[in-house]
């Protein structure tokens, strides 16, 4: 009895894959798409702008895919058993972490390296600026001293032009016979002192001293002989009561004895006022010894002075003072001694054309308490 055959014919087809072998594919493919999108968040923030706080929408939208994919493979790994294919991927995956770890690392230093690069160029800038700024400085130093230099040179021509050897010699020869003439005098002048001193010994000499001494105390004695001459020649016309005062001359006399009592302050505020409405001011105060009418020397060189620079025209009124130490009718005649003398040196030495009054105003304390200071005449310049 044959055996009878089967009617289905037998499959030459490859077996079928199994579900371990697919997940591992799946797997692998995923965690390669989060080592790329790892990679695109690195570069995202070493290269972004630091200072923007809101996210790109395709960043946001990569992170929540590897948000899924992250997701999808904790339920692929708990559904899978752990065999040596996914040990080795796995380990694979952590080798290209490594790498990535290893590039964001060396990006990270680049970023660095750029940014000491960036600073030391500006650095440089300034530097090279500076340099430039001083290179122009010193190209504009060099073209004025290359300037001062021709005209120097163009000076040096004309004057070799101008003055030829000859005469620069004879300027040399003039000036060796000056200092050669110099020389010779101040040789002489010492050679006469020398002798001088040996002609005049030292008690010639006091007594050459003594008697210019006594010539010049002579002569002073004669100058305030002429003085009281003057003025016992001209008192009696130039000294005068206020009554006969000459009108130039009465308002300021006037203001002047409203001054009695008047304190120091007083006094200088109303010559200021004198002085603006009835242009007249002092142009002498002479100061006098007690009891003495005696004109210094500095006063009548001082009134000298005064009358040449004064205005040809101008009044001049001399105000005799004493002080309150003594009897008054003895007090009102040395006021008018004084004046008398002061208003003839005046007269003596005054222009043509100019005119001299004397009055007295007697004892006074208007200026100072001390008796000094009021043992005085004013002289005072009326212009017209």
């Amino acid at each position: 009895m044959e055996d009878q055959q089967d009617p289905t014919p037998a499959s030459t087809s490859a077996p079928a894959a199994t579900p371990t072998s697919n997940q591992n594919l799946i797997l692998g493919v995923v965690m390669a798409a989060v080592v790329l999108l790892l990679l695109l968040l690195v570069i995202t923030q070493q290269f972004g702008g630091r200072g923007d706080e809101s996210k790109d929408p395709k960043v946001t939208e990569m992170e929540r895919e590897s948000a899924e994919l992250k997701a999808q493979i904790a339920l692929m790994a708990s559904t899978s058993g752990n065999n040596q294919t996914n040990t080795l991927l796995v380990e694979a995956i952590k080798r290209d972490v490594g790498t990535l770890g290893a590039i964001v690392e060396q990006n990270q230093q680049n970023v660095l390296a750029l940014k000491d690069s960036q600073a030391t160029i500006q650095s440089l800038t300034r530097q090279l600026s500076d340099l430039q700024r001083k290179d122009d400085l010193n190209g504009d130093a060099a073209a004025r001293v290359a300037g001062l230099e021709a005209r120097v040179k163009d000076l040096t021509t004309q004057l070799d032009g101008a003055v030829d050897q000859a005469t620069m010699t004879a300027l040399r020869d003039q000036l060796t016979a000056s200092k050669a003439l110099s020389n010779q005098l101040q040789e002489e002048l010492t050679a006469l002192k020398a002798k001088g001193a040996k002609m005049i010994d030292g008690n010639q000499l006091a007594a050459v001293r003594t008697e210019l001494d006594e010539s010049l105390a002579e002569n002073i004695l004669l100058k305030l002989e002429l003085q009281k001459l003057r003025a016992k020649l001209d008192g009696g016309r130039l000294f005068v009561t206020r009554e006969n005062l000459s009108p130039k001359a009465q308002k300021l006399f006037r203001e002047l004895e409203r001054l009695e009592g008047t304190d120091r302050n007083g006094l200088e505020q109303a010559y200021e006022r004198i002085k603006k409405e009835f242009n007249a001011h002092v142009v002498e105060t002479a100061t006098f010894a007690t009891g003495s009418a005696d004109l210094r020397q500095e006063h009548e060189a001082h009134i000298k002075g005064v009358t040449v620079e004064s205005n040809p025209n101008s009044f001049f009124l001399v105000v005799g003072y004493t002080s309150k130490t003594g009897d008054v009718k003895s007090d009102r005649d040395l006021s008018e001694r004084r004046s008398k003398r002061v208003a003839s040196t005046v007269n003596y030495l005054k222009q043509n054309g100019q005119e001299v009054q004397a009055v007295h105003l007697g004892e006074t304390d208007r200026f100072g308490k001390k008796a000094q200071l009021n043992q005085i005449c004013e002289a005072w310049e009326i212009r017209p």
